[in-house]
C-alpha cells in the first residue's frame, strides 16, 4: 500500500496526530503553530499556562538583533514609507513595535522627517526597556504607550509587522473608526492571510510561551479595510514565514503577506 495511503488509515492518522502535537508541546515546536479553534479563550482552555510574550528573552531578541538589521520582507515597507515621508508624513503609529526595533533598523536606509514623531504602542513589559534604550540611544522621535491616545490614533501613518493576529481586544477596523481623522497610509506586514474561513490557532514562540493567534481569511481581512476608505495599493509574498500547522495539515499555507492600502479621500 502506498504510504499516502497508509497514513490516512485512521489509526495511522490518530497516532501522526498525537506525535505531531507532543513535538509542538516540546522544545522542538519552536516556531510552530498548532490547533484550530474559534476563540483566544478556548486555544487557552488548550495551551499550557504561560507568560506569552512578556517574557525577557524577546525583548533581548529585539534589542541585540532586530533593531540592528532588517529582512527581504522589510524592504517593500522602506519603499512605501519612503514615499510617505516624501509626502509630507511626520507622525508614525507603530502598532506593536517592541522597543521601537524598526526605527532602528529602518533608519540606516530612510531619511527620517526632522519632526518626526513615531510612536510605538506594546504591550507594558516592552515599554520600560523600550523608553531606557531610546534615552540611551538619543531617539528623541520615539514614544511608547501600552494604552491607545486619541493623539496617537491620528497619526498619518499606520504600520503593524507580525502583530495584529496576536490582538484579541481589538482588531484594525475597530481602531481606525475610532480615529477623528483616519491615517493617509497603512503598512501591514508578516500577516497570516489565508483563503479559508478565519480561525484561531496557537503558536510556539519559544522559552516556554504559547499564544494564541487570529489567522484571516484574506478577502474579508482586505475588504474590511477597503469598506472604511482604502485602496489596496500593493501586496507582497513573506516567504520567510510560512503556517504549517502540527497536527492540522489541512490548515496550512505556504507564505505570510504584506499590504499597503493608502486613503482614497
Amino acid at each position: 500500500m502506498p504510504l499516502a495511503l497508509i497514513k490516512r488509515l485512521p489509526l495511522i492518522r490518530s497516532w501522526l496526530h498525537r506525535r505531531a502535537i507532543r513535538k509542538y508541546f516540546s522544545p522542538r515546536g519552536s516556531g510552530c503553530h498548532s490547533g484550530h479553534f474559534s476563540s483566544f479563550a478556548q486555544a487557552r482552555a488548550w495551551l499550557p499556562p504561560s507568560p506569552e510574550f512578556s517574557h525577557d528573552k524577546f525583548t533581548d531578541e529585539y534589542v541585540h538583533e532586530r533593531s540592528r538589521r532588517i529582512w527581504a520582507f522589510d524592504y517593500p515597507v522602506l519603499f512605501w514609507l519612503r514615499e510617505a515621508f516624501a509626502g509630507g508624513s511626520s507622525t508614525v503609529l507603530d502598532i506593536g513595535g517592541s522597543i521601537g526595533n524598526q526605527y532602528y533598523a529602518y533608519q540606516r536606509y530612510l531619511r527620517y522627517p526632522e519632526a518626526l514623531q513615531w510612536r510605538v504602542q506594546e504591550l507594558s513589559a516592552f515599554i520600560g526597556q523600550g523608553r531606557e534604550l531610546a534615552q540611551q540611544r538619543g531617539a528623541a522621535a520615539l514614544s511608547f504607550s501600552d494604552a491607545w491616545p486619541a493623539e496617537w490614533l491620528d497619526s498619518e501613518v499606520w504600520l503593524a509587522a507580525g502583530v495584529l493576529e496576536f490582538m484579541e481586544s481589538q482588531d484594525l477596523p475597530s481602531l481606525l473608526a475610532r480615529c477623528a481623522r483616519k491615517p493617509r497610509h497603512i503598512l501591514l506586514n508578516k500577516l497570516p492571510l489565508s483563503e479559508s474561513p478565519a480561525f484561531v490557532s496557537s503558536q510556539n514562540i519559544g522559552f516556554g510561551s504559547y499564544v494564541p493567534h487570529h489567522v484571516f481569511n484574506r478577502r474579508d481581512f482586505i475588504g474590511a479595510i477597503e469598506s472604511l476608505g482604502y485602496e489596496l495599493v500593493d501586496t507582497w509574498d513573506v516567504p520567510e514565514r510560512s503556517f504549517q500547522s502540527l497536527g492540522f495539515d489541512e490548515d496550512a499555507f505556504d507564505v505570510y503577506s504584506g499590504l499597503y492600502f493608502r486613503a482614497t479621500h
